[in-house]
């Protein structure tokens, strides 16, 4: 999370005062802290489409691991981009959608054998 922070602050110093971004796509790897809802679409009960999650969103569960925005949702959103990007794994999200941006995250993914034992 602190890298995230730093890397926000470094970007805001560097910023200018343009109404047109020049990031065009944003590609999001990482899990439950900005998984979008790729876990709704997969076979796993590490799921957040339940209330609590999304009350202060847009008043449902989006499948993000909050209560609102994701860091990812943040940055996006301070790059410019002009939307919220689509779970990789939401059907919807094929073809040439996959080019203005895509979340990959996945909630409880890790890279050790070991992530989902108990």
């Amino acid at each position: 999370m602190f890298i995230l922070f730093s890397i926000l602050l470094i970007l805001s110093r560097f910023s200018t005062a343009t109404t047109e971004s020049n990031v065009k796509a944003m590609f999001v790897f990482g899990d439950s802290i900005v998984d979008c809802g790729n876990n709704d679409f997969l076979d796993t009960y590490a799921k957040c489409n339940y209330f609590p999650y999304g009350v202060d969103f847009i008043l449902r569960a989006t499948g993000r691991c909050t209560n609102g925005r994701t860091p990812a949702d943040f940055l996006g959103l301070f790059l410019g981009l002009p939307h919220f990007l689509p779970a990789f794994y939401d059907p919807q999200t094929r073809g040439s959608s996959i080019l203005a941006g895509v979340n990959y995250a996945s909630g409880a993914s890790g890279i050790l054998d070991s992530t989902r034992q108990s």
